[in-house]
């Protein structure tokens, strides 16, 4: 008798791992095919971006500290983002006005360096630059600032 409950018992399981493989294998209980091809899938739309030109601004040099002494200078190229083609050119005319700018701003309080030459918090230093930028290019025609946003591109480490 035990013999006879631990063979149904046997087949019984193994009945029910075939059946759930059938069913995670996707061949039994899924939805009909028909119901599958008369539902086509949304198509993904991507949003419109608008249109970015980017300046270059290179070779700017600022200094850094770390602990409050002088450590070295960092060459940075910035990418400068603006609205077109015609801003660039205004930005080509303006190149020296926008070095001074940003190293009389970093001079008064230059980069703060934590461990090595060039570990610096990248955020706060874009956020600087922008803030100069936009000192330094004022305002277009419609009142908005000509400078969108600054990337900084290339980083090189200058022993002072």
């Amino acid at each position: 008798m035990k013999r006879i409950v631990i063979i149904i018992v046997a087949v019984l399981l193994l009945a029910g791992l075939a059946v759930g493989g059938l069913y995670m294998g996707g061949f039994i209980f899924a939805a009909p095919e028909e119901a599958a091809a008369e539902e086509p899938a949304p198509e993904p739309t991507l949003p419109e971006l608008p249109a970015v030109v980017y300046f270059e601004l290179g070779n700017v040099i600022l200094p850094a500290y770390r602990g409050g002494q002088f450590r070295n200078y960092i060459n940075f190229v910035f990418r400068i983002e603006v609205a077109d083609e015609a801003t660039v050119e205004k930005l080509r005319d303006r190149t020296p006005h926008m070095r001074a700018a940003l190293v009389a701003d970093f001079s008064v309080a230059p980069i703060e360096t934590e461990d090595g030459p060039a570990d610096f918090d990248d955020a706060t230093v874009r956020a600087r630059v922008l803030a100069a930028l936009r000192r330094a290019t004022g305002k277009d025609a419609a009142g908005e600032d000509i400078v969108r946003g600054v990337l900084i591109d290339r980083v090189l480490p200058i022993r002072g």
